[in-house]
């Protein structure tokens, strides 16, 4: 079934709520203080529904000290009822609505004069030419129709129903990966938690886990309702209730709901601001349902439009394209788009070039920059918050790129360059040891930075510049034997085992001494152990045998002299460390004239 998520705005006492009710029978203000105050407050939510649509309402606050609420509200309508009184026409609030509407690009608004009871035609129309006229400072907002409604005459009402329902969801894009904000948090007996929110894009299913971006915490999706039903899988766009096995204490409004790992949390962001601001100066920032406090640095400015890094006191999990809206002293003075939403290591006319081509959507030239600035590797998998895009289409202008090479397995983008920096690396390598065996994954797992494809492109150049030679998936320095090296490891590797003695350094450790592949020197360790020189004791522990008689005999002395060993008298005795010892008082299990006694080994 279709969704649409329909909010209000307009000034206070222009009739939002009265509105929402006549078009379908809620009564938003629940809460004592509005109904005291008789006023909107908080958000409240409703629902109109016929056989193939259904109408998330979001009824929003009109008071000028609530515009906060208002915006968190705001940032998931489709298309918003814009509420003016025909009696005081525009007010403040109307203005202030219109341009929060603006910012967060809700283009579509249905106008709905209202109290048209207290007032003649002649009026009417005038205020529906001062909305039309001041709308048209908007570039971005469109009327769709205008109704004219009392609600003492409910025929208006309907017409506006009726037309509500032929109105078709802004066509978003589409996105498997969930971005959720909470709105609203409370607890429900026999439930428990329940939270609130607008669901941005991908998918809620029943029993699955999702993820806390704000705590770094999963919780389990209990139950689901859209329009007060049950359901098993929920898609966006949708308003949505989710029932959490969680504290309703350590969630609360603004936090995100996402998949593990496609947020990063950041306390600054880089974006496009239009209003006036000052450098430095300190706002709150309000993006999703999300408000922080933040302060403003200018990085350049033309005119209206500036480019600002905002920096904040807290972490926020923001993405590329999310709409924002400044406020300071309570009132709206801008907004914009963000584009980035990472703390990017650039001077400050790279970021600017950045942001001026993340403005246009110009990709391309925007991974250029990047890959540029970050040489030694550039990674696409966070392509969904950086640039709102799935992998997929990340590769697909990827590779497009010129001096740029694409590793699509690990969604890294590296600068030609690199492969410049790692030749020299394998050069030096070779250069100190010319026994070295190299494979692009011994390579890739001493160098942080260099995928396995990357190592594995550039030990292939380096045979055409005669630099190395190939035995299978291996490279050794070229001219040399292969098999005359692979016998001197296994002396190597035996020679510093024995020096070891007890206290052997690990094989991993071995190899990366060496400069081997791991594989080449499993293999190696594996014909010494078949040869019976060495001995494996545990799985990262290896004795050459003499060196393990010699221990074996100490060990059993020690019980002679003792009645027993265990960890502590082996340590006196030894001056081991614990990871060792442990390995040997448990290799004396396999002997049948010792047997275990507690943590102690005695004679049987």
């Amino acid at each position: 079934m279709n969704s649409l998520i329909i909010g209000t705005a307009g000034h206070i006492d222009h009739g939002k709520t009265a509105l929402i009710k006549a078009l379908n029978g809620f009564e938003g203000d629940q809460n004592p203080n509005e109904k005291v105050r008789k006023i909107t407050i908080d958000l409240s939510f409703s629902h109109l529904q016929n056989k193939n649509k259904n109408i998330a309402f979001i009824d929003v606050p009109g008071h000028e000290n609530l515009v906060k609420t208002m915006i968190s509200g705001a940032y998931a309508f489709d298309t918003t009822l814009l509420v003016v009184a025909s009696d005081d026409g525009i007010m403040p609030q109307t203005k202030e609505h219109l341009q929060i509407l603006s910012i967060l690009g809700v283009s579509r608004i249905v106008l709905c004069i209202t109290k048209c009871d207290l007032t003649d035609t002649a009026r009417q129309k005038y205020v529906e030419n001062e909305v039309r006229n001041f709308v048209k400072n908007f570039k971005n907002i469109t009327i769709l129709k205008s109704f004219f409604i009392s609600i003492k005459d409910l025929s208006g009402v309907s017409g506006l129903r009726e037309f509500l329902f032929t109105i078709e969801p802004i066509k978003r894009v589409d996105s498997e990966i969930l971005h959720y904000y909470i709105d609203r948090v409370f607890s429900l007996k026999g439930f428990g938690t329940i939270i609130t929110g607008s669901l941005i894009s991908g998918i809620l299913r029943k029993n699955e886990k999702i993820y806390n971006c704000d705590l770094d915490k999963s919780f389990i999706v209990k139950n689901l309702q859209i329009h007060d039903e049950n359901v098993e899988i929920a898609s966006s766009p949708n308003r949505v209730a989710i029932n959490l096995d969680a504290k309703t204490s350590e969630l609360e409004k603004g936090q995100i709901f996402s998949k593990k790992g496609f947020f990063r949390g950041f306390n600054e962001c880089d974006c496009v601001f239009y209003g006036e601001i000052s450098h430095k100066q300190n706002v709150i920032f309000c993006v999703g349902s999300r408000q922080i406090a933040a302060t403003a640095l200018i990085l350049s400015e033309n005119g209206n439009e500036k480019f600002i890094t905002f920096k904040f006191e807290k972490e926020i999990f923001v993405k590329f394209n999310e709409h924002f809206v400044v406020l300071a002293s309570s009132r709206v003075i801008g907004g914009g788009d963000i584009l980035n939403p990472v703390t990017e290591p650039l001077k400050k006319s790279q970021k600017i070039a950045l942001l001026c081509e993340l403005k246009y959507k110009n990709f391309i030239k925007v991974f250029e920059i990047l890959s540029s600035s970050h040489k030694h590797g550039f990674g696409l998998i966070s392509s969904f918050q950086r640039f709102d895009m799935t992998h997929e289409n990340a590769l697909k202008i990827a590779r497009n790129l010129k001096n740029a090479i694409t590793d699509e397995n690990s969604l890294c983008i590296y600068d030609k360059s690199a492969v410049g920096d790692l030749k020299d690396f394998i050069k030096f390598i070779v250069s100190k040891n010319d026994r070295a065996v190299i494979s692009a994954q011994s390579l890739a797992l001493k160098i942080s930075w260099a995928s396995p494809f990357l190592c594995d492109l550039t030990l292939n150049e380096l045979i055409k510049d005669k630099i190395l030679q190939k035995n299978g998936n291996l490279f050794i320095k070229f001219g040399a034997d292969f098999d005359e090296i692979t016998q001197s490891l296994e002396n190597k590797i035996f020679e510093i085992l024995s020096c070891g003695g007890i206290a052997p350094i690990a094989p991993y450790n071995i190899y990366d001494e060496l400069e081997i592949d791991r594989t080449c020197g499993d293999n190696a360790m594996k014909k010494l152990t078949k040869a019976g020189k060495i001995v494996r004791i545990t799985h990262n522990v290896f004795l050459t045998d003499q060196n393990l008689q010699k221990l074996i005999k100490k060990m059993r002395s020690i019980i002679a002299s003792h009645g027993f060993v265990n960890v502590s008298v082996l340590k006196d005795e030894l001056g081991i460390s614990r990871k060792f010892l442990i390995a040997y008082l448990e290799y004396l299990d396999l002997f049948d004239d010792i047997k275990k006694d507690g943590n102690n080994r005695i004679f049987k």
